[in-house]
């Protein structure tokens, strides 16, 4: 009786660019920021927080919260977002 095996191997060539961050804000003073959360538990309670003091510290103008329903999902919502804010911070949770 002759077996016979397929062999797969994952072996694949990707191509990459290079992404190059943002530029960062000289100061946040009198700037809208906003705060995405990704839909996964506790990372509403890290934004809230971070959004509070942050806005203690360097005096925000503006705290823009703003939630994917679940951690799967794009967020629709985020060409919106980077015209109404001048930064954004992204947390994850659990």
């Amino acid at each position: 009786m002759t077996l016979k095996i397929s062999l797969l191997v994952p072996e694949g060539r990707s191509r990459t660019l290079p992404i190059l961050p943002s530029p960062r804000l000289s100061d946040l003073k009198g700037k809208a920021i906003g705060f995405l959360q990704n839909g996964k538990s506790n990372a509403d309670i890290l934004l809230t927080r971070l959004a509070y003091f942050m806005r203690l510290e360097y005096g925000l103008e503006e705290v823009r919260p703003r939630a994917k329903p679940r951690p799967t999902e794009p967020a629709v919502f985020i060409e919106e977002m980077a015209k109404e804010c001048q930064g954004v911070i992204n947390a994850i949770g659990d």
